[in-house]
């Protein structure tokens, strides 16, 4: 493996205009003593040693940085900030935005996205894919509920007996056709020669801007490292079912 660390780049410029918060919703209260963004920090700290993580930002995140500044240092995992480009929008668009602090692998995670149960060896497991030699692959539970698939990064996984692979891609693919897909990632890793080609064909398909069917090449085929269910809390539906649940 290379010395050079892996970089993880989370997205971190959003508005959170849906739930129309008065802090950053990475800054969402999900328990005592506790905010969303503690969950994605704690995937990554049985990694610290192999990352460092580049958080994109916009203007206003001034208590995000102090935050994971603090929780940053407290893992000894090396930690930047970058702009997101304004000519690039979308989560994809903050993800380009980080390319010259790109790794030999690179992961994306969202800090609105919280697994029901931890998964300590998800972010080891889908790097050491990538240097298994996968240009790409994506971190996915499955799901069945058609208005889940709707709204999130829908996937089609195929069957097979080794490790599951993507078939089928859409992004907020609607209620029509939600019932071709089965299940919705969570990450997504990357090699740094396949990163130019898998982000065009990504942040594309998030703009609903695919031309062609065979826009979505790059994405297919990518392996899948399965993980339990997990909650988007950029809505206040689904922050409230967190919640529930978590006092269950």
């Amino acid at each position: 493996m290379s010395a050079e660390r892996d970089t993880v780049v989370l997205p971190l410029a959003g508005a959170g205009s849906r739930l129309g918060l008065p802090t950053p919703k990475e800054l969402l209260p999900t328990g005592e003593g506790r905010v969303a963004l503690d969950a994605t920090v704690e995937l990554l700290a049985p990694h610290a040693s192999r990352l460092r993580l580049v958080a994109v930002i916009g203007d206003g995140r001034e208590s995000t940085v102090r935050y994971l500044r603090s929780r940053c240092t407290e893992l000894g995992l090396p930690l930047a900030f970058a702009f997101q480009d304004p000519g690039l929008p979308e989560s994809t668009g903050a993800v380009l935005s980080a390319e010259p602090w790109f790794g030999p692998a690179t992961l994306v995670l969202l800090a609105d996205q919280v697994l029901h149960t931890p998964e300590p060896e998800a972010v080891g497991d889908i790097l050491d894919l990538i240097h298994a030699g996968h240009p790409a692959a994506f971190l996915a539970a499955r799901e069945s509920d058609p208005e889940r698939l709707a709204v999130d990064g829908a996937l089609l996984l195929d069957d097979a007996p080794d490790r599951p692979r993507v078939v089928g891609f859409a992004d907020k693919p609607g209620l029509q056709t939600a019932g071709r897909f089965n299940a919705i990632w969570f990450g997504y890793a990357v090699a740094r020669p396949s990163a130019p080609r898998f982000l065009a064909a990504l942040h594309h398909a998030t703009l609903h801007r695919l031309a062609q069917p065979d826009d979505l090449t790059a994405l297919l085929g990518a392996p899948v490292i399965e993980v339990g269910q997990f909650s988007d809390l950029g809505t206040w539906p689904a922050v409230t079912a967190y919640w529930t649940a978590a006092r269950s």
